[in-house]
This record gives structure tokens, C-alpha cells and sequence, in this order.
């Protein structure tokens, strides 16, 4: 069977090539249709053995865990490959399995390699059941994607977060067909469906982390859950800035903010202050373009949250514009706060100008290729007995649907 990565690619040249057929030509529209449909077939095929491997892949880290009378700990991974002799036990077993994942997805990893398995199933050998884990459970670490949506603001608003991805994804939108009216038997006009492409591919990410070979040395759940804290933490910053304000140049993703597409609000000349009417300008462009569907929340930083709850609706009406504010809600909708969002934009004069978004965040999607690829460095920091921990991830994320989104960049706040 060929690879899912493969087929994706075919699967993109043929779309293409269908696009470009003359509407007017039925024989080879069909044709190249079939193809599609085949290619759609292959692919769905390939998705479901890949799936049979990582629940085996599961499985597998499961009979590991409860072989060895224990869960895999990364306090332990992380001091075996600081100490140069090489990882034993468990935590080799599982290197294993997260080298043979990137084999497959035609990853390069730069280190020690933990596998997406480890980063989707409980820490646990069995929480259900008290002697294989159930005692532990409230001092065992989260799992490692689940951590990072936890962290994430974006996340928690609803965006796609796509894990287990292989190779290239595309993510195609389409334009609605309109209809006419037209008289008694006139000739009815022709209208194809628009359909624009985007793709998500692997980003490579790293993030640093900075350890004492003390805390090393511990074997606490609390220590497991400290680093595992650690990274997640700096993982999700990286993350949070791209989805709302990446540029995407070199290999940073494209966020919302520098979208091309979204709706816009703008404030004033040289920027303004936060006011009512502008609040709900950010969900007229969204509701004019149809696109008021899914998970609709605003995201600003703490400077116009702050201003939301402060700001009257009307001069001495005694109403704010967050007038919901204990729920975490401004007109009818979620609002959140990342600090994130920038609040050192320029405009004319003015500059530490503010931005805020409102959309379905469910069309932001952050994608997640394989596991964590670890390097240990115990050398560069070697006077203060400290070890250096590099995690590399692939990630990407997308605005798979431009217009579920509007913002304003020029917030005096």
C-alpha cells in the first residue's frame, strides 16, 4: 500500500486537473471524476490502516506499562540521555516505538523520539482500576496534548486541534452557487463551484527548557508533572502567537491577525479607544458574509479587556460594554483575554495600538504531526549542574475559513 503522503499528493494534482476541465467536456469530467473517487478511496484506506497502527501503538505502550510495573516517565528518559549511556527499560522500549512513527511519516528526528501513542494515553497503566493506577491518578501528569489545549486560549474557544497527521493536509473551502430567475424556457446560466485550497504542513518548532540535574533525580509524580508543565508551557505560547498574530514568513505559521480575508473595524485615523458600537461592527462583518456559525467568541489582550469592563455602552447610561463580565461574556458571546494579542501596533501617529477578534474559532486549526523528537544537552550549562532540554514538535495552523473572522488592529487602550 502506498503511502498516505503519496496519495495526498496525487489526490492534489488530480483535483487540479479537474478544476481545470471544460464543464462543457461530460467525458472527461467523469473521468477525471472517477479518478478523484478512487483516489479518495485510497486515501480513506490508507487513513484507516494508519489509525489500526496507532491504536495498536497504543495497545502496545500499554502492555509496556503494565510489563514493567510502571508508566513511562520522561524524568526518566530525559536523565538517561543526559547521562550518555543510553536509555533501558521502559523508556528504550518507547523510544523505539516513537522511531519507528517517524520512520513511517518520513520524519528526521534530531533526537530521542517520544511517540504520539505516549502524548495521546494517560500516563496511567489503568485508571479505572485502583491497583493498576487508579490510586495515582491524582498526582499522575495530564497527557501531553490535552496539557497543551489546556494552556491554550485559543484552544479553549474552540478552535480544531488535528492530531496524528501525516504529510501535507489539504483543507479545501468553497463558495456558495447562486441561482436566477429566469423566464419560461430561457436558457438557464451556467455557474460552477468556486473551490479555493489551503494546506497544512508540518512546521518545525523547538522549545527549550532549562532543568536542574537535582530535580533530575527525583522520582515524584509532582516532578513529572513540573517538567511536563514546563515545556507545555513555553509549547503553548509558540503555538498561541502564531494562531493570532504569526506572519507567516520563514516557518512561522500564518495567524489570524495577518489573514488575508478577514473582516476589518477600524477604529480611527491614528487609533482610538474601545467603544460599543465598534464591539458589535466585529459581529456585523462576520454575520454579513453568512459566516456566524460554529464557536463565536471574541480574544483581545488584558489592556481592552480591562477597558471592556470599564468602558460605558452609552456616556452615563451606567451599562459596559462587558456587561457579563463574571461570566466571561461581551454581547452575547464568550470573550477571553490572551496578552498574546498585540498591543504594539502602529497607525498614523499612534503606536502600542491594541487588536481585538471575533469569529468562529472552530475554523483555526492547529495541526500536530507525530510525537516529541528530545534532545539533551548536558554540557552548555554544566557549571550551575544544569541540563537543557530541546523539544521539537511540527506544527502547523490555519484559517481554514477567512471570513468566519473579523478585527480591529488600532485599539487605544
Amino acid at each position: 500500500m502506498r503511502t498516505i503522503a503519496e496519495i495526498r499528493k496525487d489526490l492534489n494534482a488530480k483535483v487540479a486537473e479537474v478544476k481545470g476541465i471544460d464543464a462543457s467536456n461530460a467525458e472527461a469530467t467523469q473521468r477525471g471524476l472517477s479518478e478523484l473517487d478512487a483516489l479518495v478511496k485510497e486515501l480513506d484506506a490508507a487513513n484507516q490502516v494508519e489509525a489500526a497502527e496507532q491504536r495498536a501503538a497504543e495497545q502496545k505502550l500499554d502492555q509496556l506499562q503494565k510489563k514493567a510495573g510502571r508508566s513511562f516517565s520522561l524524568v526518566k528518559f530525559v536523565r538517561e540521555l543526559s547521562e550518555g549511556r543510553g536509555l533501558t527499560g521502559l523508556e528504550a522500549e518507547v523510544a523505539e516505538m516513537g522511531a519507528e512513527e517517524y520512520r513511517r511519516m518520513g520524519l528526521t528526528a534530531n533526537g530521542a523520539v517520544v511517540p504520539s501513542a505516549f502524548i495521546r494515553a494517560a500516563q496511567g497503566q489503568n485508571a479505572g482500576t485502583a491497583a493498576e493506577g487508579g490510586n495515582l491518578v491524582e498526582t499522575m501528569a495530564a497527557r501531553y496534548v490535552e496539557a497543551l489545549k489546556e494552556k491554550l486560549v485559543v484552544a479553549q474557544l474552540g478552535a480544531t486541534v488535528l492530531t496524528d497527521l501525516l504529510g501535507e493536509v489539504p483543507v479545501i473551502t468553497s463558495a456558495a452557487i447562486s441561482a436566477d430567475w429566469g423566464a419560461e424556457a430561457a436558457v438557464a446560466n451556467t455557474k460552477k463551484a468556486n473551490y479555493a485550497k489551503a494546506v497544512m504542513k508540518p512546521h518545525r518548532n523547538s522549545v527549550n527548557v532549562v532543568v536542574t540535574k537535582d530535580l533530575l533525580r527525583q522520582t515524584s509524580f509532582d516532578v513529572e508533572n513540573d517538567l511536563i508543565n514546563k515545556i507545555t508551557e513555553a509549547h503553548a505560547v509558540l503555538l498561541e502567537s502564531a494562531a493570532i498574530a504569526g506572519s507567516g514568513s520563514g516557518n512561522e505559521p500564518r495567524g489570524i491577525l495577518n489573514t488575508t480575508g478577514i473582516g476589518s473595524v477600524a477604529m480611527g485615523t491614528n487609533g482610538a479607544a474601545i467603544d460599543w458600537k465598534s464591539v458589535v461592527k466585529l459581529e456585523t462583518e462576520v454575520n454579513s458574509v453568512n459566516a456566524n456559525r460554529g464557536k463565536m467568541a471574541y480574544l483581545t489582550n488584558a489592556k481592552v479587556f480591562g477597558a471592556l469592563k470599564t468602558t460605558e455602552k452609552a456616556a452615563n447610561s451606567g451599562r459596559f460594554i462587558m456587561e457579563d463580565s463574571a461570566a466571561g461574556r461581551c454581547n452575547g458571546y464568550i470573550a477571553e483575554y490572551s496578552n498574546l494579542v498585540p498591543a504594539n501596533l502602529t497607525k498614523g501617529s499612534g503606536s502600542n495600538l491594541s487588536a481585538m477578534i471575533f469569529g468562529n474559532f472552530q475554523d483555526l486549526y492547529i495541526g500536530q504531526w507525530g510525537g516529541l523528537d528530545i534532545v539533551v544537552d548536558p554540557f552548555t550549562s554544566k557549571k550551575t549542574a544544569e541540563i537543557e532540554i530541546c523539544l521539537n514538535a511540527w506544527n502547523d495552523v490555519l484559517v481554514a475559513e477567512p471570513k468566519s473572522f473579523a478585527a480591529i488592529k488600532d485599539i487605544i487602550a
